[in-house]
């Protein structure tokens, strides 16, 4: 679960980037950190919720 949040950083740092480290002007590199960026915030959010949801199927079939 803690590799999910470590993807979501990674993911949140390319997104905000160009505006962090000033190549903004840059339309290229702009939209290739800004694409990149938000594929991996969603990917890793859909694995964080993906490892909740099963873990909490887990548990209850355990508790069966």
């Amino acid at each position: 679960m803690r590799s999910g949040w470590l993807k979501f950083l990674l993911g949140l740092w390319l997104l905000l980037s160009p505006w962090i480290l000033g190549y903004w002007r840059i339309t290229s590199a702009l939209w290739s950190q800004v694409v990149v960026g938000v594929l991996i915030i969603l990917l890793s959010l859909w694995e964080i919720v993906g490892v909740e949801e099963n873990n909490q199927n887990n548990d209850q079939n355990e508790e069966r």
